[in-house]
């Protein structure tokens, strides 16, 4: 229940260059005021953070109990009230219900297989409420391919990070992460699946819009695919 163990502690500033807002952008048109949402593989609380302090009635959710902590201190030290939660998001069960939840950053990638998917849609639709929105991404074809050879090399005001990516075949990317601070070194190496559009989408969610990086429309070019599904 520990992912991201000593990863947690740099993931904002790894991911500093994000731009939450796209996000954000994206995911509006699809709520109002009294929105209730539920942020899955929420991370460090960066995106539910945004959505408290637009106004919305946000939860978090994350497998890594590390970046849950850090979630939760962000949130008090904005003064928000969040509540976060640690938890495999295929085999939560809140005994409540939302108005949309999200799941973003590829984090469906993470699972193993169509069982695990299968799993996660049964718990999504579990909390969603009667016509309730399910965002999330996953990764193209194009990234999978751009995947196959790539290495990050960079500096931070604390440590040095060395991120190495490969396909180990071909659906699989296998993630290599060494950090560095002084004399303190480690490695965690995390594994992401590719998938079809058509391997995500079960039978009691209807799919209301397709697109690519942020826009309306989604192109073979595309890194990154978002799906707005409806609970039938």
């Amino acid at each position: 229940m520990n992912a991201y163990r000593h990863f947690a502690y740099y993931y904002d500033d790894i991911f500093q260059d994000l731009d939450y807002t796209l996000w954000l952008n994206y995911i509006e048109p699809y709520l109002n005021k009294s929105s209730s949402i539920l942020d899955l593989a929420c991370g460090s609380g960066t995106f539910a953070i945004l959505l408290k302090l637009k106004g919305y009635d946000v939860e978090g959710m994350d497998l890594s109990s590390s970046i849950i902590d850090i979630a939760k201190e962000k949130a008090k030290m904005n003064h928000l009230s969040i509540p976060f939660h640690v938890g495999d998001m295929t085999q939560f069960d809140f005994q409540k219900k939302y108005d949309v939840i999200t799941c973003f950053f590829d984090s469906i990638n993470f699972l193993k297989n169509k069982e695990e998917i299968s799993d996660l849609f049964n718990c999504v639709k579990q909390h969603l409420n009667p016509n309730g929105i399910f965002i999330c991404d996953i990764f193209s074809r194009t990234l999978l391919k751009e995947y196959k050879h790539h290495k990050l090399k960079k500096r931070y005001e604390t440590h040095k990070l060395k991120w190495k990516t490969k396909c180990v075949d071909a659906s699989t990317i296998q993630h290599t992460i060494q950090i560095q601070e002084g004399e303190f070194k480690v490695e965690e190496t995390y594994y992401e699946y590719y998938y079809e559009i058509k391997d995500i989408i079960p039978d009691d969610f209807k799919l209301i819009k397709c697109s690519g990086d942020f826009k309306d429309t989604l192109k073979d070019s595309d890194e990154r695919i978002l799906l707005v599904l409806e609970r039938k």
